[in-house]
Order: C-alpha cells, then structure tokens, then sequence
C-alpha cells in the first residue's frame, strides 16, 4: 500500500460561526440542474478512447442547461486519476471480471502513462463551456472479497481496505460486512485524504455521494464502544435501527463533513473563492446513516442539499419538507430533488458478458425514464419548492435543453 500521512484535523479549525451556503447559479434557465458522471461506465464502455474523446463528448453539454457537472473520481475506493497516493482503478490486474472492465483499467493506464490528468481534463473542459464541475465521492463502494469470483474487489478495492480489514462494519456475530466504518478515526482521515488531491485542481466543489453506498455504520467494535459509553449498555443486545444508534452514528459523520468543509474552506481562501460542498442522501434513510443534515445546513457547511431514494428510479417522495428544513437554517443551502433515471434493468455480471462475448446471449437494455416524463417529474419538484433536479444515470440529454426552466 503506498503510505498515507496521517494528519488529523482540529475539530476547531475554520468553524468559527456559521457561513452562508453559495450554491451554484442555475445556467440558461432559472433552476439549478446536475448531472453526475459516474466516472467509469463511459471508459468500460469505450466512449473515452482518448483525451480528446473525453472532452468532446463534455463539449455536447455547451449549449444546456446544465450549471454542475459532478465527475465521480473515486470507484470502490480506487481512483481513476494519477494519483500520488491511492491506486489506480485495476492497477495490476490481469484477469479482469468483464470486457469492459479490462477496457477500462488499461485506457486509465494509458492516460496516466502520457500524462493526462482525468480530473484536471473535465474540470477544464467544464469551465471552457463555462460550467462549474464538483469532484464526486462514493462514500462507501468497496465490494465483497468474493464479489463475482473474487474479481471486484481486486479492480476497485484500495490497499487501504485490503490491509485494514480491522476498520470493517461487523454484524452482531462479529462477521466482516465488507464496507469500511466511519466511526474509525483512520477511515475518516483515509477518505479525507481523496478531498485533500481533489482540491488541487481547479474544481469548484465536492459531492458526496451516501447513496453509494451505504451502510456507513454497524456493530463494529468502534461503535459497541461509543454505544455502552453513552447508555450504559451491550449494542448487540439492541436493533441496528434503535434510534439511539443515530446521535452516535451522526457524531462520526458531522465531525467528518466538518473536517471536509475545513479542507475546503483551506483551499477555497488560496483560491480566493468558496468551494461548495453538496451531498446525497435517502429521504428516507438519511438518519439511520448518520447524515445530520439538519445541522450541516445550520453551519452553512453545504451548499446543495440532493435528496432521492436509495435504489431504482420511478420513485415518489415531497420534498418540501426538505425545502423548508432549508429556509428554516437560513443558510441559503438550494434542495433538488434526485432523478434515478434508471427504473429497470442492473450491471451486466461477469456469466453475462461472457455469453454475450460468445453470442448465446442478446445484451439486456434498462429501462428509463422518458423525456416527458423528467419534464412532468421535474415540475412537480419545483411547485414543492426545489431549486433545481439532480440527474443521475442520465440517458435522454436532450431533457438537459429543457429541466431547468419552470413554468411560470
């Protein structure tokens, strides 16, 4: 593994009172839309052959409006940029889980063999259109060691995972969840780490990304500790959804976010400008996984409030009473709702892309949510009162010349 410094960060450092929330402005229309770039399916499928591939198919957003472009930089807990300190999504490998997969760990070689910087090419090319461009962070994406015969884990897995399993989630059997457990302070400061080379280039802000994928917290050791110390009680003997567990698990998480925004806020003076910072979260679930986001509003600490639902697209939910949590914080924080754009369909498995390789198999197309209908669910969000629409697995981008305006 290659080494990380471990450099915690004051609890205290650049939260001396609240700050106002900057979002960004909405671009030829008055709502604010995103998209998000998950950073590999277009390498896996061939699309980004080649820098000047990458940025032209960017360039197709000029004439949109699309005011965010969110690029995911980090897959598993891998990168697919050069990196001085992470690995390289399937660095190493040989033998590779799907076609697609070897496609795309060989071109990120590629790129990081002629010095092209992945982040840095989107980042410019968004601001060349004039289009501001977040870093996206999945938070928790590690796979199972035995994920489609032992293939997964190898390609998007840091060494930080494979060295550490001690930092793992732990059901109430002790059995290793696969997943890494904020409530460990190394967990914290590895993910910080991603937020620390992000900042060096010229992004204007940060997502993350709780709906890929959650669970943040468990039955580890870290947390049966935090749980007996503040009741006086065994956490194995009580359920994982006891409410008790969620002022534990949003302690771990806001003390996080607040090391994220001092990064920010760091970088953000030399740069002599804010860096945003937006999160994504289930409407449902957001406390069970620690998002505090009542208080993250509070102290000005993000900028764009994202709220969907864990899982396919299709789904119905009001997001009003998140628009008004919002004004109620006063911190100027926008609320969009998040489209799932996909309702049907899943990741084509390894026993799949090698039947279709051998043509016994006809490759299976998802299904999505059709252009009038992003146009007829969008508005429906902007009269609950949201700022703008979330897109994510986007499909349709002509709706990209439309969402953004609200009927008057």
């Amino acid at each position: 593994m290659k080494l990380l410094s471990i450099a915690f960060l004051s609890l205290f450092a650049f939260t001396a009172g609240s700050q106002s929330a900057e979002p960004p402005p909405p671009r030829n229309g008055d709502k604010l839309v995103i998209i998000n770039d998950d950073g590999f399916s277009k390498f896996y499928g061939g699309y980004y052959p080649t820098e000047g591939a990458l940025r032209k198919r960017l360039l197709a957003y000029k004439d949109t409006q699309l005011a965010v472009f969110e690029w995911c930089f980090v897959a598993g807990s891998r990168v697919n940029y050069p990196s001085e300190i992470h690995e390289l999504i399937g660095e190493d490998m040989k033998e590779f889980p799907r076609r697609g997969d070897k496609r795309a760990a060989e071109t990120l070689r590629r790129f990081r063999d002629e010095g092209v910087d992945t982040l840095a090419v989107v980042v410019d090319t968004c601001h060349e259109m004039g289009i501001s461009c977040y870093a996206s962070m999945r938070m928790n994406g590690d796979y199972p060691a035995n994920a489609w015969d032992g293939q997964m884990a190898p390609m998007f897995n840091s060494d930080f995972w494979h060295d550490h399993p001690e930092f793992r989630q732990r059901d109430e059997k002790g059995i290793d969840l696969t997943r890494l457990s904020y409530a460990y302070p190394e967990v914290r400061e590895f993910k910080l780490s991603f937020l620390r080379e992000a900042v060096q280039r010229d992004i204007d802000g940060i997502n993350f990304d709780f709906q890929r994928h959650p669970n943040f917290f468990r039955l580890e050791q870290a947390m049966l500790d935090a749980f007996r110390k503040k009741y006086g009680e065994d956490g194995l003997k009580v359920s994982a959804d006891d409410p008790r567990w969620f002022p534990l698990r949003a302690e771990f998480m806001t003390g996080f976010v607040r090391d994220a925004r001092a990064i920010l806020d760091a970088a953000g003076e030399k740069k002599g400008r804010r860096l945003g910072l937006s999160v994504r979260i289930d409407w449902q679930k957001y406390q069970h996984w620690g998002c505090d986001i009542e208080t993250w509003m509070n102290e000005g600490w993000i900028d764009c409030l994202i709220v969907g639902q864990y899982g396919l697209g299709g789904y119905e939910f009001d997001i009003a009473p998140f628009v008004k949590m919002a004004k109620e914080s006063g911190s100027g924080c926008a609320v969009l709702f998040s489209e799932e754009c996909i309702v049907r369909g899943h990741d084509r498995t390894p026993k799949e892309d090698k039947a279709i390789a051998a043509g016994t198999m006809t490759p299976k197309r998802s299904t999505h949510i059709t252009l009038e209908e992003h146009q007829q669910r969008a508005q429906k969000a902007y009269d609950a009162g949201a700022d703008g629409m979330h897109l994510f697995n986007l499909s349709y981008p002509q709706v990209l010349k439309t969402i953004g305006t609200s009927e008057k």
